[in-house]
Parts: C-alpha cells; sequence; structure tokens
C-alpha cells in the first residue's frame, strides 16, 4: 500500500508558506497602522495607542516563533523520512531532538541493559554509558511498562534514581520516552531541556514535540522491518 507521507508533508508545507504569508500581512499592517498614528496626531503616539500596537507586535511574534517550532519539528521528521535504514532512523531520531531539547540520548535496548548509540549535547566524560537495567528500576519500568518518564518534580520533591547522564542541569528536567516496534521496546531516547518555557509546567512543549519525533521513529522502523521481512518472504518463495 502507497504511504501517505508524501501527501502528508504537502500539506503541512501549504500550511506553513500560509501562515508565514499571514505574519507578514499582519507585520505590513502594523507598520502602516504605526505610521497612520504618527501623522494624525502630528508626530506624537498616545500611550494607549502605543500599549496596543506592542501587544499586536507580541501576538504577531509569538505566531512567528510557533511557526519556526513547527518548520524545526517538520524539518526533524524529514531526516526520518529520507533514513532508508534502521540505524539511520535511530540517528536521524538523535539529530531531530537535539532540535529540540539541550542533551539527547538514544539507547538500544539489549536484554537487561541498555547501550548507548548516539548522543548530542554532552561535555566530554559526561557521555552515556552501557547501563544495566536492574540498578535503576525507574528506567527499567519504561521499557517494561512502555511509558514514558518525566524528570521533573516541584522544589524539594526527589526524583527516581536514573543514570548519571540522564540526571539534569540545574533548572533543565529531561524526559526518557521508549521507542516501541510491534509491542517491544527496542530503544529509549532521553531528551533535557528548560524546565519551564513561558510560564508553563514543567510538562513543556518541546516535551510533546520529542514524543512526536519517538512515535514518528517507531512508525518508521516498524514499517522497515514489516518490509523487509516481507521481502525475506517472497525471495524465499
Amino acid at each position: 500500500m502507497p504511504s501517505n507521507r508524501p501527501r502528508v508533508k504537502e500539506a503541512i508545507d501549504r500550511f506553513v508558506a500560509r501562515v508565514r504569508h499571514n505574519i507578514d500581512v499582519h507585520l505590513e499592517t502594523l507598520a502602516a497602522d504605526l505610521v497612520k498614528a504618527v501623522e494624525e496626531d502630528g508626530g506624537r503616539v498616545s500611550a494607549d495607542r502605543l500599549s496596543d500596537l506592542a501587544r499586536a507586535a507580541s501576538t504577531i511574534q509569538t505566531q512567528e516563533g510557533r511557526l519556526d517550532t513547527l518548520a524545526k519539528v517538520v524539518g526533524a521528521l524529514r531526516l526520518q523520512d529520507d533514513a532508508t535504514t534502521l540505524r539511520g532512523i535511530l540517528d536521524a531520531l538523535a539529530r531531530g531532538g537535539a532540535t529540540e531539547a539541550a542533551r539527547v540520548a538514544v539507547l538500544l535496548v539489549d536484554g537487561g541493559t541498555v547501550h548507548s548509540f548516539a548522543d548530542h549535547g554532552y561535555l566530554a566524560g559526561a557521555r552515556p554509558t552501557d547501563t544495566p537495567l536492574d540498578s535503576y528500576p525507574a528506567l527499567a519500568a519504561v521499557i517494561r511498562d512502555k511509558q514514558r518518564l518525566v524528570l521533573a518534580a516541584p522544589p524539594g520533591a526527589r526524583l527516581p534514581e536514573v543514570p548519571p547522564y540522564m540526571r539534569a542541569m540545574s533548572g533543565n528536567s529531561g524526559v526518557v520516552v521508549p521507542v516501541i516496534v510491534a509491542g517491544a521496546v527496542v530503544a529509549v531516547l532521553f531528551a533535557e531541556g528548560p524546565e519551564r518555557v513561558s510560564g508553563q509546567t514543567a510538562v513543556s512543549v518541546w516535551m510533546e514535540h520529542i514524543e512526536v519525533l519517538v512515535r514518528h521513529a517507531s512508525s518508521r522502523l516498524e514499517n522497515i522491518t514489516s518490509r523487509r521481512t516481507v521481502e525475506v518472504l517472497t525471495s524465499a518463495g
């Protein structure tokens, strides 16, 4: 069955172009309003009028920021779509995650151990290492229960014990998300970013974007695995 990914990309591209056009129109209108306000008041602008214009500019800036964020997510998804191997998809997941978070690590699950596969943003000597799951029940639970683990808590609260490379730096929070293929967790992604963004709660927008990238990677991995299985069965016949 043909993939619908190209059509999804085209729809997103059209949406992004439409929003960018709307922002440009709003900016032109805002500039015209400012010029008109100055001309009508003999070169002076009232405090109320300036306040109105500032609010309008802030709204436009917020829209533009959201559009840039959407563009980053789309770009990260495309990295995965362009990958043609299992390793390539996981590498694309790590690189795409790095556009959303300060530190990212992809670890492969091998029985009772997770092995470091790819990471971004780590200083020398602090990079992920192979980790036995029996030493970290919270990490083992991510794999067993197939649920993400958010590493953020109110001041004074105790976080679950995780490997050193998953301990977020001051002012940051972390999340561990399982990569699920055919019902089994084959890898986990750890990402760390700002604990609060524009007054949002610790479960920030960037975490949701990370989960979107992980789910897409799971789908891509399953697609390639299924296709290879079909190819093997067909050639055997």
